[in-house]
Order: structure tokens, then sequence, then C-alpha cells
């Protein structure tokens, strides 16, 4: 399997990318969704030192081969927009009490992404180009990730046995944080895919599956157990009390 995973776009895709990460944050704030729009901004953080400090500046897995601005700049950048995106997105999805809710942040992820990755190749605001990659197999962390990710549902599966916050996780909804994890990074990868961003080549395939499982949900455990002791509990509405998630 090739573990060399690219990008090559230009800086239009940058700029529609920000655009629709300010969409998105402005529908966080319209829906009151502060705690969720909190998770990003952590997950912002997150991103930035595991992409910059770990895999750039530490291991060097994260190569530029083209990029017409600093990379330290750029990894800001990028960190901000996937870590705020996809960190609330979990956070909403945690929250979500309904199908409806659910459907609807999910479609606004594929269809946002899909659109700003298409027409990237049809505006030429500017056409600066990025070639960037990552090679995880120096990183030596493919069955370390396995790994950690299987830990995690496990530590969660012992919590709900032992621990009082988490006696209703039901096996149900186990599968329904697996496939929360799977979804928020097979976005990214499959409209990345899709537009060309990201390069076809011997083992792809391999690398959209394996990253869509593991990449994401690696961090969906420690992010559900964090949930569970700053939102699993009764707030006042003003005229009831109800749980804040369903989960």
């Amino acid at each position: 399997m090739v573990y060399v995973v690219s990008r090559i776009f230009t800086l239009d895709f940058i700029y529609l990318d920000l655009l629709f990460c300010l969409i998105w944050i402005i529908i966080l704030i319209r829906k009151k969704y502060y705690f969720q729009l909190l998770t990003g901004l952590f997950g912002f953080c997150v991103v930035f030192f595991t992409d910059d400090v770990i895999w750039y500046l530490r291991q060097g897995v994260r190569q530029f081969h083209e990029i017409p601005f600093n990379e330290h700049l750029f990894l800001l950048y990028l960190s901000f927009t996937y870590g705020m995106i996809e960190f609330s997105y979990v956070a909403v999805m945690f929250s979500a009490r309904n199908w409806k809710k659910m459907l609807f942040w999910t479609s606004l992820l594929f269809v946002g992404w899909f659109t700003i990755g298409f027409l990237s190749k049809f505006i030429h605001l500017d056409d600066r180009v990025i070639h960037i990659s990552r090679d995880m197999a120096e990183a030596g962390n493919r069955w370390s990730q396995l790994a950690l990710t299987l830990a995690g549902y496990l530590a969660l599966i012992i919590l709900k046995y032992t621990w009082k916050p988490f006696k209703n996780l039901t096996w149900l909804k186990l599968g329904y944080l697996f496939l929360v994890g799977f979804l928020v990074h097979f976005a990214m990868e499959i409209t990345l895919l899709s537009a060309g961003i990201r390069p076809l080549a011997e083992g792809s395939f391999g690398v959209l599956i394996f990253n869509s499982l593991i990449e994401f949900n690696m961090g969906i455990p420690p992010l559900f157990f964090g949930w569970i002791m700053l939102k699993d509990r009764t707030v006042s509405t003003g005229r009831e009390e109800e749980k804040i998630s369903w989960i």
C-alpha cells in the first residue's frame, strides 16, 4: 500500500475553503452551538500541533514541494479550516437529537467540500500552485493508529459497564460514534480525490479506506469522553430540565 498522500491545488482553493469555513462558523453561531464552536477551536489547536510540530518539524513526514508563502502560515490555515469544521461537526453529531439535524450537517459537510473542490478548478483568481505531501510510512504509525483506535473503543466499552455516566452507551450508539468518525474523514478524502486535488496513485483506494476508517476514529473515544464529562448533564431551559445529548 502507498502511504504517501499528496495535495496539488491553487490558491483559489484556499480562498474558497476559508469562505466555507466562515459560513460554517456563522451557522454554528446562529444556531447557538457555542460549545461545538469551542470544540472546533480546540480541534484547530490539536491539528496545528500535530501537523506543524510533530509531523513537519519533528518527524519530517509533512513535505512541501511547491508553496508560494511561509510553510508555517500554510499549516496554520490548513489546521484552522480542517480542525474547526471536522471537530465541530463531530461535536454537533454528538448532540444531535434527530435525523433531520444529522442529515443537515452531514449534507452541509459533503456539499460544501465538494463545491469548493470543484469550483477551485474553474475559478482563476489566483493560480499559484501549492504541492504538499505526507509520508506516513516514515512515521511508522499505521499499526499504532489502528491499535490506538481499537484501544479507545475498548475503553468506551469498559466504561459502559463500569462507570455510571456511560451506562446508556449502547452498542448501537457505539456504532453511531464509529460512523461519525468515518463520515467526517471520508468527506475530506473523497472530495479531495474527486476534485483531483489528491492525485490518483497506486494504492489510492486503500489509503482512502484506511484513512477514512481510522484517522479520525482514533480521536473519537477521547472526544466523546470529554463530551460526556462536560455536556452530559441537565440544563435549565427556563421551563424544564432536559438532557443536552442523546448519546
